[in-house]
């Protein structure tokens, strides 16, 4: 992207945040672009495939019963961290 085409979308966020007329909006605007900003990485993005594997992957290790119930997991949290 061009420094140009750079300017140009940051003026199309600009008109975007001209139209908020809620102070809630506002805040609410400001705290994810903060979030965004302060970021080192992109969130984790997966492409189709990987989470089609990924959910394979998921059902496989439910039917081979290698699985936690809630109370499991909360307890080994409450051990481990102790909340």
């Amino acid at each position: 992207m061009t420094a140009m085409e750079l300017e140009c979308k940051k003026d199309e966020l600009r008109e975007l945040i001209d139209m908020i007329d809620s102070e809630d909006t506002v805040n609410r605007v400001g705290k994810y672009l903060k979030r965004m900003l302060m970021r080192e990485q992109p969130p984790c993005q997966y492409t189709i495939e990987e989470l089609k594997k990924h959910l394979e992957e998921a059902e496989e290790d439910f039917r081979m019963g290698r699985v936690y119930t809630t109370e499991e997991v909360r307890a080994h949290f409450h051990k481990k961290y102790n909340i």
